[in-house]
Parts: structure tokens; C-alpha cells; sequence
């Protein structure tokens, strides 16, 4: 990385005198402008080199490519879980202009309504919510609603279609890429591990198919990323989800190839397109050994919906109210037709005893479930138990063996080790003291693994992406010309083919949906090229001015 840094440092300075020399006087319209309009500091928040050195790196040369613009860009690295906290504050409460982040490709966000509705429409603008760039449109709005109600699979690939143009046209914010999913198993220890596209190989059905190849049946993942809560009130990253769904059962989840599946459920049956009938097993234990009761399934949707999680808010908003009915039947009543209820809902929701929950913000004195520490009352229903963490070095998940699907399972315990940065993470895999990598290799060491004789190397497109942010409610990027500017300035070819090592595919505005999901992406959509001359175009058609030093100023 140091050669590449100094050719970046040596390209910019370059860049940057023949931009000062060729365009000088284009820019210099006055030194007699207002100071007021002076475009302010663009504070750019991303992760830490440790914790994910392709989106640090990719935000020091948008600071570069900015600065050609006579934008000052102030790029703040900050750990992930902190990271995640300050993009998702309130929309009126934002204390950066743009940021980096990125949704992973988990296999129920194959529907489009995660990535469409959960980001960006404005009901989700809100503390907590997953549009963290404030994003209003009522044209929008209309297209993403349409779309969750419309049950014709063919009209509703249409507004998916149209609802990914108007994006394109807004430009709330930038997809940079698609990054592919690498990962490396020890094939000595373990055997018939199963890949999706978008979890790679730590997804829902792998506890089923892992087959251990020695007596230790631990099965050891290293992470850089740190785990910060077991409260699902309280996760919002996709590393304690991927906890949180082996401790808490669900009425549903998806197979190898996205289908739903029964699961805590016996069975579904949609009765009308507002109307679900749910079956719970009558099988089913919490690790304290009380019963899954259809109770505890009405009490959990009832409590998130009452208290309020913005994570799930998308997701638990068309559930008019649930009903409880003979032999073990809830029923769920729908607001209005949501098209993937079984699949974004029922396969998401995670399913809390009462017997814990009803009562803990008295007992806690909380205001707020997400409060709860929950590092004591652990207790769910799902396949593996809650044993062990030592925060900041490791998780230890021990198998439910009362499961009913106990039998299926050969894995006997789940431990997830923390390191520093991805070279730790990959010297375990390289000791063999880790088993996997949960994160994607950086791509400097695809080539070192492959090298390794006890490492499978195994690939899979991703469902999700890498963005660039931009905090829409505040200036500048309140104005869509400088959205639009902005896009035309952040070189994604060079991203893609420098950072990620050629290991993923080129975004862009308007296109959430991966190129992993061909059923429900929009190829056309307007694109956005890296020119810095049309950016500038834009700009000054749009009234901004600069003075002769280059800075960009707002119009009048």
C-alpha cells in the first residue's frame, strides 16, 4: 500500500498543476465574492484503515478528486461501530456532509424492497432508520410504496425498473461497487461448507451442511470488525445479525437458492393478499426451557411495533395487527397488499420471550429497550446458545442440542475471534487458529491464500455494495446540481480496478440492486462518468463561482 500511496500523492499533485494552469482563469470569476457563500468544509466520514482499508483509501482520493472541484474535504476515520451510530442519527441532527458505508448482501435482501424502500424513502429518514441520507421524494416515495404493494411479479419488475431511474436522476447518494465475496476454509478441519451469493460461506443454512473433519467440532471465524450488542433492539450491523439469527429462531428462513422456508413455523398460508396465517411448531423451547408459545410470537412483532426499531421499521410498518387463533395459529393482517411479507418480515424478525422482555425496561429503569445490555438474558430459541464474550476478543456459541433440528448438526460450537486488522485476520487463517474469514479477503491476500494448500478458496458475487453517502438534508447536498457534480467526480473504474484489485464491478448512482441480482436490475439507468470538466459544467451552469484560488462558492 506505501508504493501506491506515493503514486497516488505523485498523480494528484500532477493533476492538480494542470488543472491550476489550464483552468485558471475558467475559475477565477472574482475575488470580490461574498465569504458567506463560501462552500464550508465537507466532513467525510469513513472506517479506519484496520477496520476496512478500501473505503479508507477510496476516501482520501475522493478528497483529491473533490478538490479539483474547489471543494476542501476533511476525511475522518472513525471505528465501525461508531461509524455506524453517527450516519444513522437523527436527519436533522447530522454532523457530516457525506460518508462511507456499505449494505451487506444478506440472502433475504434478494428482494428488492430492502435496498428500494428501507433506504430511501422518507419515511425511513428518521433516528435509527436505514435512510441515512435524508432523502426526500414524493415522486420517489410513491414508486417505492407501489412497489411493496404490487403482487404481479412482472408489474411489480416494472416500478422496481422505474423506481431505480429516479434514482439514477437524483443521485441521493453514489454506489461505488459490487464487491465479489472471498473467503478461505480450512479444508483439513472442515468439509461440505455451503457458499450463497451475498453471505459467502457463514450464512443461515451453513450449521446443516459444515461437516467437521476432526474431533474439534469448534468452528473458529476471524473478524477485524468489532461486535458491540445481543440486543436486537439494539444491532445494526450485519455482523450482530449474523449472531443474533443463530441465537433467536425465526418463523422463517430462506434456503440456498432464497426460498422461504417454514421454520419456527409449521406452515404458511396466505389467505388473502392482507391476510397470513402463521403455524408454530409446538417443538419449540427457549435455551431457559420454557415453550415457544404463539404468545411470544404476537408479543414480539406487538413489542417491536409499540416501542419502535428503526432498523426493522420498514419491514414491521405494514402489520395492521396480529391475531391469535385455535391450534397454534397466529394471523397476521396486513395493512395493505407487501408483496415480500414472508420473505423481509417473517425471515427477519427474530422471536423474544415474554417472559423476559414484557417487563425489562421497569425492572431496568429504561426508556428504551435498545437500553437493555441483554449481556445476561441471552435466551432465544434458535439453534445455538449463548456461552461466552470477552468484549473486544471473541464470541463463543455453543449448539442448542434440544433443537429441533439438533440431529442436523454436527457443528458442536461457534467462536468469532477479533483481530486488530485484516493482516491478523488472515495470519490465523495462515496458522490455522481460524477456520474462516467472515469478512472478504482484502485483495491482497486473495493471492496469498490460494497459495495456502489447507485453504479453499471460494468465490461468490455479492447482493450488496459499497456507497458513498450524502447527507441530503443539509448544504451542499441539498442541491441536487451538486449531487450530480459530485457523482461525476469519483473515478469508480479506478476504485474497482486499483483498491479492489479488479474483485468487484463498477455502480453508480441509481444502482443499489447488485449485478449478482439480474431479476430485479436496471442496466439503463443514466450513469454518471468520471469528468471532472462536465462536473465543473454543472456546477457553474447551476450559479456556483470560484475565486483564484479555486474555491468553490454558492450562488447567488
Amino acid at each position: 500500500m506505501r508504493n501506491f500511496k506515493q503514486l497516488i500523492v505523485l498523480m494528484t499533485i500532477l493533476s492538480l498543476s494542470a488543472f491550476f494552469i489550464g483552468c485558471g482563469g475558467e475559475k477565477a470569476t472574482s475575488d470580490d465574492l461574498d465569504p458567506d457563500r463560501l462552500v464550508p468544509e465537507i466532513r467525510l466520514v469513513t472506517s479506519t484503515a484496520d477496520d476496512n482499508p478500501i473505503r479508507n483509501e477510496a476516501a482520501l482520493l475522493i478528497e483529491d478528486w473533490w478538490g479539483e472541484l474547489g471543494l476542501e474535504v476533511d476525511v475522518q476515520p472513525q471505528e465501525f461501530n461508531s461509524l455506524v451510530n453517527r450516519v444513522l442519527s437523527d436527519p436533522d441532527n447530522k454532523d457530516f456532509e457525506a460518508y462511507m458505508l456499505g449494505w451487506s448482501g444478506r440472502v433475504e435482501r434478494s428482494d428488492p424492497d430492502m435496498f428500494l424502500y428501507s433506504l430511501y424513502h422518507s419515511s425511513q429518514a428518521i433516528d435509527g432508520g436505514n435512510n441515512s441520507s435524508a432523502f426526500k421524494s414524493d415522486e420517489y416515495d410513491e414508486l417505492a410504496s407501489a412497489q411493496r404493494r404490487e403482487m404481479d411479479l412482472d408489474s411489480r419488475q416494472e416500478i422496481v425498473m422505474d423506481a431505480q431511474e429516479l434514482l439514477a436522476k437524483e443521485v441521493p447518494d453514489i454506489t461505488m461497487y459490487y464487491r465479489d465475496e472471498i473467503q478461505g476454509y480450512n479444508n483439513e478441519r472442515w468439509g461440505n461448507l455451503p457458499s450463497m451469493a451475498g453471505e459467502g460461506i457463514f450464512n443461515e443454512q451453513f450449521p446443516y451442511e459444515a461437516k467437521p473433519l476432526t474431533d474439534d467440532k469448534e468452528f473458529v471465524i476471524a473478524n477485524s470488525t468489532n461486535f458491540d450488542t445481543f440486543n436486537p433492539f439494539a444491532a445494526d450491523t450485519v455482523y450482530e445479525w449474523k449472531f443474533l439469527r443463530l441465537v433467536y429462531d425465526k418463523l422463517v428462513r430462506l434456503d440456498e437458492n432464497f426460498e422461504p422456508q417454514p421454520w419456527a413455523a409449521k406452515e404458511l398460508e396466505v389467505k388473502e393478499d392482507t391476510v397470513v396465517d402463521v403455524v408454530l411448531r409446538d417443538d419449540l423451547e427457549f435455551h431457559d426451557d420454557n415453550p415457544v408459545r404463539p404468545e411470544d410470537v404476537k408479543f414480539t412483532f406487538d413489542y417491536m411495533i409499540e416501542e419502535g426499531l428503526p432498523y426493522f421499521d420498514a419491514f414491521l410498518r405494514p402489520i395492521k395487527g396480529i391475531e391469535l387463533l385455535e391450534d397454534n395459529t397466529i394471523r397476521f393482517n396486513l395493512k395493505e397488499p407487501y408483496a415480500p411479507f414472508i420473505t423481509n418480515t417473517l425471515g427477519q424478525i427474530p422471536i423474544l420471550p415474554e417472559h423476559i422482555w414484557a417487563d425489562i425496561m421497569e425492572e431496568k429503569n429504561l426508556d428504551h429497550p435498545s437500553q437493555f445490555t441483554n449481556d445476561e438474558y441471552v435466551v432465544g430459541s434458535g439453534p445455538f446458545e449463548f456461552d461466552n464474550w470477552e468484549r473486544g476478543e471473541y464470541i463463543r456459541l455453543v449448539k442448542n442440542e434440544d433443537y429441533f433440528k439438533a440431529d442436523e448438526i454436527d457443528v458442536e460450537a461457534i467462536r468469532y475471534d477479533k483481530y486488530g486488522h485484516s493482516e491478523g485476520v488472515f495470519g490465523a487463517l495462515e496458522n490455522k487458529t481460524a477456520d474462516i474469514n467472515e469478512n472478504t479477503f482484502d485483495p491482497e491476500y486473495v493471492s496469498r491464500a490460494e497459495d495456502l494448500e489447507h485453504l479453499n478458496v471460494v468465490y461468490e458475487p455479492d447482493i450488496g455494495f459499497d456507497y458513498l453517502g450524502l447527507n441530503n438534508s443539509a448544504e451542499p447536498f441539498n442541491d441536487p446540481s451538486m449531487r450530480k457534480a459530485v457523482a461525476h467526480a469519483v473515478n469508480l473504474e479506478e476504485i474497482v480496478d486499483i483498491l479492489l484489485y479488479g474483485y468487484g464491478d463498477i455502480a453508480g448512482p441509481g444502482q443499489p440492486i447488485s449485478t449478482g441480482n439480474e431479476m430485479w436490475r436496471n442496466d439503463d439507468v443514466k450513469e454518471y462518468p468520471f469528468d471532472i470538466d462536465k462536473a465543473r459544467e454543472i456546477l457553474k451552469d447551476a450559479g456556483y463561482e470560484w475565486d483564484s484560488q479555486g474555491r468553490l462558492y454558492f450562488p447567488e
